[in-house]
């Protein structure tokens, strides 16, 4: 993986690492609209996130790092 794919994942990581603290919140208290909302945005986001992870992956074990 070169560089910049390696400072991608690590952006896309750290993405979803706030969604996952913003998640243990929204679980954690009252659920209104507003805040059901954004939990289903996040969702979305997370598996665009989980896609563009696949993507900046090497294709096989066998390629050069």
């Amino acid at each position: 993986m070169s560089g910049d794919a390696s400072n991608e994942m690590l952006n896309l990581l750290k993405e979803l690492s706030v969604y996952k603290a913003l998640d243990q919140e929204y679980w954690a208290g009252a659920k209104g609209r507003i805040e059901s909302e954004a939990h289903e945005d996040r969702e979305r986001r997370r598996l665009e996130i989980k896609q563009e992870m696949r993507d900046l992956a090497p294709k096989s074990k066998n390629s050069p790092v």
